[in-house]
């Protein structure tokens, strides 16, 4: 992934597999390895949300939870709009075992958090943005596990320990092809399911979301939930919420186990780079700031967006406004993902 001019030079990190990516910094787009680089919210009352007390059936998904909890959702605007719209908060995915949050319609200021000065010029202006529809996102990034029982095969790099590979090793003496012992060792070793799925391409990803009818979440979708109502740069004190090179040991680490913000997501920040839907265009936040309506990213570019930062980067790229990029073909060992889904 290439990287641009940053606001400092910092770190070129070692792994224990043998691989290193520099991130530059200066006042441009960042980028991991071949590429990599986004974003605020202020929450106020959405005029398209469905107000109902009936209960609405989602034939994809079994509900787990009808009403939000008020000790995860601890925003009080957005418990609100989520139980006015009707639908079901918290569900999982019937063919992915995702576990997925309903995110209310609504507005947010997206881009540079006001004082940040960190913000580089991608992140600016600082615009409204109105979300019209509903939506539910994986309240963690994508899985190890939930990648193989929909892919097959498990592309990352990060394991949890040599007791996956005697297990398909083991498999494979069995009679088993590798890919069906890595897909029968992913159901059967709880070692590997709670890892984020890294080293996945956006191409990879538009392939998991066909066979499962999901999709990658829009750049103002990601940014709407990480922000969860918070105009600061982060939603939470760094070390307590993400994943980053000042604690993560130079490896990824078992989703959930960082606090989450006011919505209940996990790891918006740090851990795994995240794919989004959007063309990455550096300068398209400047046709934004008279404000806009349910954005789709840039309209030209081949570069897609990519959001969160992740285990190698410092507190520069952990924020709710940092922006990245990557081709579509890019696969890296610092890129997961989290899907989303319309009602």
């Amino acid at each position: 992934m290439r990287y641009g001019k940053l606001l400092g030079l910092f770190l070129v990190i070692a792994v224990a597999h043998t691989a290193a990516i520099c991130l530059a910094s200066a006042n441009e787009p960042i980028q991991v390895n071949t590429s990599l680089q986004t974003p605020p919210v202020v929450t106020a009352p959405n005029t398209t949300t469905q107000s109902t007390t009936s209960k609405t059936e989602l034939a994809w998904a079994d509900v787990l939870e009808q009403s939000p909890n008020p000790k995860v959702v601890t925003d009080a605007d957005f418990l609100a709009r989520i139980t006015a719209t009707g639908l079901p908060w918290r569900v999982k995915d019937k063919s992915s075992g995702i576990e997925m949050l309903l995110v209310p319609p609504g507005k947010f200021v997206m881009g540079m958090s006001p004082g940040d000065t960190q913000a580089v010029d991608n992140e600016k202006p600082a615009h409204e943005v109105t979300l019209t529809q509903p939506f539910y996102l994986g309240r963690t990034e994508v899985t190890q596990t939930q990648w193989v029982k929909v892919a097959g095969n498990n592309p990352s790099n990060f394991h949890s320990g040599n007791d996956r590979d005697s297990m398909i090793q083991k498999l494979m003496n069995e009679g088993l092809t590798k890919s069906e012992a890595e897909a029968k060792a992913a159901q059967e070793s709880t070692d590997i399911d709670p890892l984020p799925v890294e080293s996945v391409s956006w191409n990879n990803c538009q392939q998991f979301c066909a066979k499962t009818n999901l999709r990658l979440p829009t750049e103002a979708e990601w940014e709407y939930s990480c922000r969860a109502g918070v105009r600061k740069s982060t939603y939470g004190n760094l070390d307590d919420i993400a994943w980053c090179n000042t604690n993560s040991s130079g490896m990824t680490h078992i989703v959930g186990k960082k606090l989450p913000n006011a919505l209940g997501f996990y790891d918006m920040l740090g851990n795994v780079w995240q794919w989004c839907s959007d063309k990455y265009g550096a300068k398209y936040y400047k046709s934004c700031e008279d404000g806009v309506v349910d954005p789709k990213g840039a309209a030209e570019g081949s570069a897609r967006v990519l959001r969160g930062g992740g285990w190698i980067g410092d507190s520069y790229y952990c924020r709710s406004s940092t922006r990245s990029y990557d081709d579509p073909v890019s696969r890296h060992y610092t890129i997961g993902f989290r899907v989303a889904r319309t009602p």
